[in-house]
């Protein structure tokens, strides 16, 4: 700020130096600065006087100056109206006159209504200046943070939120953002400052906690009147065209306010968390933010305040600004977007260039060629050209050419060896870290010292472990994860099955998982390999011809195990989808009359539930033999015999009696391994198949549309474009609809794979049921959706105390699918949600089934089927050892990861105790194994085993070995002589 004060009564310019003159106009100063109701600190204005006195000194005049100019920095100057608070001096007692004691609230206020937040802050307005008194608790955050060498600007959003609520919701008035922001960081300012003087180099947080509760001031705020209703919402407003303007109305028993307060050249919109949940509840669901009704409100505000905004340019702005606060952790917030209108926005292009090109006095030029140039705060952004270069810097080619010819041989590398990104990126990182790379024949001896500890058994078709080492090793995972495992009684391993095809092999993968570890130790990291097994067909029969028997009868044996010198009962329970239950058990199959897994319910009386039940009428035999009989049929059970359950049992007589009766087939997989209430559904693959489902009805329905020829063929197209920009919209082009060639009806069929995300994204509300489906069909279908997706909502909830509501919910969903007319009959996924989901509730957690890790680990066999690089002799014991590796080296620390191999070997090691540790030093690692020396007994006596087996592991990788990839020699010769590289396996470190 620039202040001229006239010095022509001083006789010479040379006495202005001294202490005297320099105090008076140093009050000259501040006289000005009062009359403009503006006051600055002392020492700032002295200061500013002496600097310009020295700068008139130094020039050169031949005419005596008249006036000099002081420039004084804008942050250090005040308004004397901006708040009740005085500016802190050396008076000891400043801090009394902003600071009440407990006993000191003013209790007479006119118009006194007190609103309390929280029990910390409470508002009242005297003479229509709000007056906010908080205690020392709600501040203490805001003086830590004032007080700590954090350079970044405080966040008050808390108590503006607070002072919002009151002054909207309460008082109904309108209110600066902006100013009552500015005015709560001054007094803030003045209190912390007023502390550190009365502190003397103690704690200030002390001092400030002697005071038990604060006052502040604010008079931004003005009052409103009310007037009639306009978009459903009430309006408060004065009859000034620049009136702020209020809007508020109730919805959801929440309160959605609104204000629109006008300025001279801008306009602050403010918004509460009722309109931004809207938002982005459309977000969520559509990817789009729908502010239709912001921008409502925003358009009749503009009418009655005569203002031009450019509505496309706010409506930018309060999405985004929404979009920043989705992370928003507090239930009640405001957000302020300030926005300029169009003739402020067109004033400014017009004064930019007069503003640069604007003329100064000669004595402002001097001071500018002293200083530099002075500029106002939120002036306007001066544009930046860049002063071109005629001639191009100088580079120096040699080694702008070595660079290149390393990349380019890097690249070649690369490519030639077939090393991938991620692969590569890996290196980078770890070379970067500071760590020293090792050869290729360091890396082939640490893997086979690995593969030497694992006791695995193969053959061509199958590689496999024994049942007690995996069960030890989950026991270790799952301890990793929860420390108290040892203080449960019995522990519960789940046997995981699923097949998948890897090229052109059929593998059923088996893995298994200790369910007292939690959630986080079925995930496919965490997953310890059983086996990988080859077959031809996926069926009981090849299952019981593929899988060796002494496999077989290992699970069986396996009732118990040694832990730490205990014996720890476990039981055995299975995990998969209901094809895989199928072959387990020996069942017939989905195609029989009695499909579901466990129950014997009739096909054709799938969709009976509790409501639904009914009296059926059998009529058997013909004339005299005529029999009648009444039967109900009514809601099943998986673990009530009474209610229909399947048991072992029932089924070793049905199969004696009659093949497939009651859809019995063959003698379970397992013997009397697993009972079927050992088993529960996997709600991944339900929610999978009953959205292929709904999918699939409603494709049939929509490809059926009463004409035909070249008429249906343009109406089936028309639907597969809606559908099309549908999935572009939602889930990309992974997946699509067209026309189904093979098809003589021309029916509408998808491509592409919808996993269980996609799922979510793809069924949204914006689906395009009217466009495709009749319009009673598409309101039904659209139904049937929502009401399964609050089903999911229910299940991934996986609370107990609720389960009459998934019940209510499951029979609900069935009720309604069978109602909507996409199909006449039920699958075997929808009768066991109307009859046993929320018994797998009540008895067990789902999410111990969930087979989502299951589905990923298998994703990872095939990477790593097609990855290797050697054509390996034996596959699946390629792949089975590479599994156990990477479980291994979860585990960071060297010591879990050589204790894990000694406890799957032994049954003995404590993870959280680390004096277990110590006892490592009574074993020695010798032949790729861990012995106890003073068990000199055991050793002899496995000692033959293991020398076979270690032989048949090197026999193995010297196959290997010598079953390298043979790469064209001709193609990388000239290369590698370039690179210095002697065989293909070159050294890594070079690399």
């Amino acid at each position: 700020m620039k202040i001229v004060i006239d010095i022509s009564d001083y006789a010479c310019v040379e006495t202005l130096k001294e202490l005297p003159i320099i105090d008076e106009i140093s009050k000259q100063v501040a006289v000005i600065l009062e009359k403009q109701n503006q006051r600055a600190r002392e020492s700032f204005v002295i200061k500013a006087c002496k600097n310009s006195v020295s700068l008139l000194l130094s020039k050169k005049k031949d005419v005596r100056p008249k006036f000099l100019s002081i420039y004084l920095p804008i942050n250090s100057i005040e308004s004397t109206d901006d708040s009740t608070i005085s500016t802190v001096s050396s008076d000891k007692n400043v801090l009394d006159n902003i600071m009440a004691e407990d006993g000191d609230i003013i209790d007479n206020h006119t118009n006194a209504v007190s609103i309390v937040s929280n029990s910390k802050i409470s508002f009242s307005i005297e003479n229509d200046v709000v007056i906010a008194e908080a205690t020392f608790d709600y501040l203490a955050d805001y003086f830590k943070y004032s007080l700590s060498a954090n350079s970044k600007p405080m966040n008050i959003e808390d108590i503006l939120t607070d002072i919002c609520r009151y002054a909207f919701a309460e008082r109904k008035c309108s209110l600066n953002i902006r100013t009552v922001k500015q005015e709560v960081s001054r007094q803030i300012s003045h209190i912390l400052k007023s502390a550190r003087e009365r502190a003397h180099g103690n704690s200030i947080i002390g001092i400030l906690r002697t005071k038990s509760t604060y006052r502040f001031t604010f008079n931004a705020i003005d009052s409103l009147n009310q007037c009639q209703e306009s978009i459903g919402y009430t309006q408060y407003r004065n009859n000034q065209c620049s009136s702020p303007i209020l809007f508020i109305k109730e919805h959801n028993n929440a309160i959605a306010i609104f204000q629109f307060y006008p300025s001279s050249k801008t306009i602050e919109i403010t918004i509460n968390e009722v309109f931004v949940n809207n938002a982005l509840y459309s977000f969520n669901l559509t990817r789009t933010l729908d502010i239709s009704e912001i921008s409502s409100l925003i358009t009749e505000c503009v009418c009655i305040s005569n203002v031009h905004l450019d509505m496309a340019f706010v409506e930018e702005m309060i999405k985004t600004k929404i979009l920043f606060e989705r992370s928003k952790p507090n239930s009640h917030y405001f957000l302020s977007v300030v926005v300029g209108t169009k003739q402020d926005l067109l004033l400014h292009q017009v004064t930019e260039n007069n503003d640069t090109n604007s003329s100064h006095s000669s004595y402002e030029e001097e001071i500018e060629a002293k200083i530099g140039r002075v500029y106002t705060t939120r002036g306007i952004k001066r544009s930046y050209v860049e002063d071109p270069i005629s001639i191009e810097p100088r580079k120096n080619m040699h080694r702008h050419n070595k660079i290149i010819k390393d990349q380019r041989d890097l690249l070649y590398i690369k490519d030639a060896y077939h090393i991938t990104d991620s692969a590569f990126n890996a290196i980078i990182k770890y070379a970067q870290s500071d760590r020293s790379l090792c050869s290729l024949k360091e890396i082939e001896r640490l893997r086979k010292d690995v593969n030497s500890r694992l006791p695995i058994q193969f053959a061509a078709t199958c590689a496999f472990v024994k049942f007690e080492y995996a069960v030890r090793t989950a026991i270790f995972v799952a301890r990793y994860y929860e420390p108290m495992l040892d203080n449960y009684d019995k522990l519960t391993i789940r046997i995981n099955m699923d097949g998948t095809l890897i090229g052109n092999k059929h593998i059923v993968a088996i893995s298994i998982n200790c369910i007292e570890g939690g959630h986080q130790s079925q995930t496919s990291k965490n997953l310890v390999p059983l086996g990988l097994f080859e077959i031809e067909k996926e069926n009981t029969d090849m299952l019981r011809k593929t899988l060796p028997k002494e496999f077989i009868d290992d699970i069986k044996t396996g009732k118990c195990i040694t832990v730490e010198k205990r014996n720890v009962p476990i039981q055995i329970k299975l995990g998969g989808d209901l094809m895989n239950a199928v072959y387990v058990f020996g069942l017939a199959g989905f195609s029989s009359n009695h499909p579901c897994v466990f129950c014997t319910q009739h096909k054709d009386d799938l969709h009976i539930t509790e409501e639904t039940a009914y009296d059926k009428t059998v009529v058997e035999g013909k004339g005299k033999t005529k029999k009648t009989t009444v039967t109900r049929i009514g809601a099943t059970s998986y673990h009530d015999l009474n209610k229909r359950a399947r048991s072992l049992a029932e089924q070793k007589l049905c199969i004696l009696e009659k093949n497939n009766a009651l859809g019995y087939k063959h003698e379970p997989l397992f013997g009397d391994l697993f009972e079927y209430t050992d088993y529960c559904v996997d709600t991944l693959h339900m929610k999978l198949r009953i959205f292929d489902i709904i999918l699939k009805d409603m494709l049939s329905h929509a490809s059926r549309t009463g004409k035909y020829g070249s008429e249906h063929l343009a109406i089936i197209e028309n639907k597969i474009k809606i559908l099309n920009q549908h999935c572009q919209k939602t889930v990309g082009k992974r997946f699509f609809f067209q026309v189904d060639v093979d098809d003589k009806n021309k029916t509408i069929t998808s491509h592409g794979k919808l996993s269980g995300h996609l799922q979510d994204f793809f069924f949204v509300d914006t689906f395009p049921y009217d466009d495709v489906l009749d319009d009673e069909l598409a309101q039904s279908a659209r139904v049937v959706v929502n009401k399964f997706k609050e089903l999911l909502q229910e299940v991934k909830a996986n609370s107990k105390t609720h389960n009459d509501r998934l019940k209510f919910l499951s029979i609900q969903f069935v009720n309604v699918f069978r109602a909507s007319g996409l199909r006449t009959t039920v699958t075997p996924y929808i009768h066991i949600i109307g009859n046993h989901l929320f018994e797998f509730n009540q008895l067990n957690d789902l999410g111990d089934f969930n087979m989502q890790g299951v589905e990923k680990s298998n994703d990872l066999l095939s990477r790593l089927y097609f990855s290797s690089t050697n054509p390996a002799k034996y596959p699946l014991l390629t792949m089975l050892q590479k599994l156990y590796r990477m479980l291994e080296m979860n585990f960071e620390n060297q010591n879990h990861r050589d204790a894990m191999a000694e406890f799957a070997r032994t049954g003995v090691y404590d993870l959280v105790d680390d004096a277990a540790l110590e006892r490592r030093s009574s074993y020695k690692h010798k032949d790729g194994k861990f012995f106890n020396i003073n068990d000199e007994q055991e050793e002899e006596s496995s000692n033959k085993d293991k020398d076979q087996y270690v032989a048949s592991l090197d026999e193995t990788n010297e196959s290997e070995d010598q079953n390298n990839i043979d790469l064209n020699e001709s193609m990388i010769q000239t290369i590698e002589k370039r690179l210095n590289i002697t065989s293909p396996s070159m050294n890594r470190k070079q690399l």
